[in-house]
């Protein structure tokens, strides 16, 4: 692997957070909304050294983890082909991510929160949770800069973000972390975003069945500089109150 100069965040400046979602259609047992934290340093070398690695591999870019399903373009490699490269994957995301980041709803949770509201889907619930997380974890971190949020211009919940970011300003108001703007960008061309793909996959593979099978390496993603929330039954809660309670006011009115 190329040998960089390894950039130093500036605690003090802007920060974009890249976000994929993994089973957030409402049918499926468990939503994930994930991904990473850079400055424009650390955007600028992941690309540089994820791009490395896939060439280095014989790997066309973008990387997109559904296609290492059995039938898709990437199902031809073997368990240590995809070892070896997720070894490398996730040495690349850890040395240059100021931090990973995913919220994790199960369905049966929304379902119960939610039940006979449309307002909020999964997506939207989950994209609100790491919002509002962001809070915390970067705090936690000692970054003071504003954060911006992008995502993949092919995601069908654009709406959904919409209103999740109006929630987020309702129930945090002048309190919460300084949020920035909300962007789309196609991830075939953002190493970034599918660095969010990699997180998001990975969180929802270690719910669901486990990371084995030559992709055990994405393990030291979660173990290192990562932030999860799970579900929080007060927390969302809350948030379906606020909307039944908007909801009710709409009616009178």
């Amino acid at each position: 692997m190329k040998m960089t100069m390894r950039h130093v965040p500036n605690r003090n400046s802007n920060f974009t957070c890249y976000l994929d979602e993994s089973g957030t259609d409402n049918n499926c047992d468990v939503a994930v909304v994930g991904g990473l934290i850079l400055d424009t340093g650390q955007f600028y070398w992941m690309g540089e050294e994820l791009q490395s690695v896939l060439s280095r591999h014989r790997i066309t870019p973008p990387l997109h983890m559904c296609e290492f399903g059995k039938n898709n373009r990437l199902g031809h490699l073997n368990s240590e082909a995809r070892r070896t490269l997720f070894e490398d994957v996730a040495k690349v995301i850890n040395d240059n991510k100021a931090m990973s980041i995913a919220s994790t709803l199960r369905s049966e949770d929304y379902h119960r929160a939610f039940d006979g509201l449309t307002e909020l889907s999964m997506y939207g619930a989950s994209f609100l949770q790491v919002a509002m997380m962001n809070d915390a974890a970067i705090k936690k971190g000692g970054f003071k800069g504003s954060i911006n949020y992008l995502l993949d211009t092919g995601n069908p919940y654009r709406p959904d973000v919409a209103h999740a970011e109006k929630e987020m300003a309702t129930s945090k108001g002048g309190d919460r972390f300084n949020f920035g703007s909300i962007g789309f960008e196609s991830d075939d061309d953002n190493f970034a975003l599918q660095a969010a793909d990699v997180v998001s996959w990975s969180v929802r593979r270690r719910l669901s069945s486990g990371l084995k099978s030559g992709f055990e390496p994405l393990q030291e993603i979660l173990g290192s500089k990562h932030e999860e929330l799970a579900y929080k039954d007060e927390w969302m809660i809350g948030v379906a109150n606020t909307i039944r309670a908007k909801e009710a006011q709409q009616k009178a009115g």
